[in-house]
C-alpha cells in the first residue's frame, strides 16, 4: 500500500526524534529530507528551532513541502535557511533520494583537524574509499554554496564541512539515517584507533564489494530496526 504524504511525514519526524535521540542532530539543528519519487516535490523539517522547539517533539506537522528550487509548496512554517544543501544535491544526484545536515561531534571533529575519515569500520562501507572535508565554514544557504556542496559531495555517500558538521545522503530516508549512524560510529572508531596506532582502512576484498553509485550497501540486513529500537519510542537509550 502507498503511503500517503501525511503518513510519509509522520514517518520522518520519528526519523529526526531518533537521529536527534542518537546525537546525530544535535542542538536542535540540522534537517532530514525526502524526495517524493518520480516528482519534483522535497519533503523536509521546516525550521523550527528558531522558535525554541527541540527536535525530540517533532511532528508531523513540522515537515513542509519545497520544490527544487527551495520554494514553499505547503506547510506553515519556513523551509530551513540551509535548503540549497538538499535541492541542489537532488538536482546533481538522481540516485539520491534522501539527504541529512547534521552536526554530530565525533566526525566534526575529524573536520576541524582536516582529517579524512577512512572506513575502518565493517558496516561503514558506504563510506568508501574516504570521506573528503570541504573547507568552508560558512551557511550554506545559497544556490552557490549548495552547489559547492553538490559537486563536492562527487558520488559519495557523505561529506564533512570544516566545522559545521556533515551532509550524509542515502537512496531512501532509512538508508540516509544508517549511513549518518554509521558515519558518526566509524568516526569514534577510527579515532580510538589513532590513539593506539595507525588507523587501517577495511580490506581490498570488502572495498572492491562496495556499492557502485546508486546502489544499496552489501548488508546482510539494513541495521535501521536497531537504532529505532535503541533511540524511537520514548527516546529511551
Amino acid at each position: 500500500m502507498t503511503e500517503t504524504r501525511e503518513e510519509l511525514k509522520e514517518k520522518l519526524a520519528e526519523m529526526i526524534r531518533i537521529l536527534a535521540a542518537g546525537e546525530i542532530l544535535t542542538l536542535m539543528k540540522g534537517h532530514l529530507s525526502y524526495r517524493l519519487p518520480g516528482t519534483g516535490e522535497i519533503l523536509i523539517l521546516g525550521h523550527t528551532h528558531r522558535s525554541g522547539k527541540t527536535l525530540a517533539g517533532t511532528t508531523g506537522a513540522d515537515i513542509v513541502t519545497i520544490d527544487l528550487d527551495g520554494n514553499l509548496l505547503d506547510g506553515s512554517i519556513h523551509p530551513p535557511g540551509e535548503k540549497f544543501i538538499h535541492t541542489c544535491i537532488y538536482r546533481k544526484r538522481e540516485d539520491v533520494g534522501a539527504v541529512i545536515h547534521a552536526h554530530p561531534h565525533a566526525s566534526m571533529a575529524f573536520a576541524v583537524a582536516g582529517v579524512q575519515i577512512i572506513p575502518v569500520h565493517h558496516e561503514a562501507i558506504a563510506l568508501t574509499p574516504c570521506v573528503e572535508i570541504l573547507d568552508y565554514a560558512g551557511q550554506i544557504d545559497t544556490e552557490e554554496t549548495g552547489m559547492m556542496v553538490a559537486e563536492a559531495l562527487k558520488d559519495r555517500a557523505a561529506l564533512l564541512l570544516r566545522g559545521h558538521g556533515n551532509v550524509v545522503v542515502g537512496s531512501d530516508p532509512e538508508e540516509a539515517c544508517c549511513n549518518a549512524f554509521e558515519l558518526e560510529l566509524n568516526a569514534k572508531i577510527q579515532f580510538q584507533a589513532s590513539l593506539l596506532g595507525t588507523p587501517k582502512a577495511i580490506t581490498r576484498e570488502v572495498i572492491e564489494k562496495a556499492p557502485k553509485p546508486g546502489q544499496k550497501p552489501h548488508r546482510s540486513a539494513s541495521p535501521w530496526p536497531y537504532y529505532r529500537e535503541r533511540y524511537g519510542r520514548n527516546g529511551r537509550q
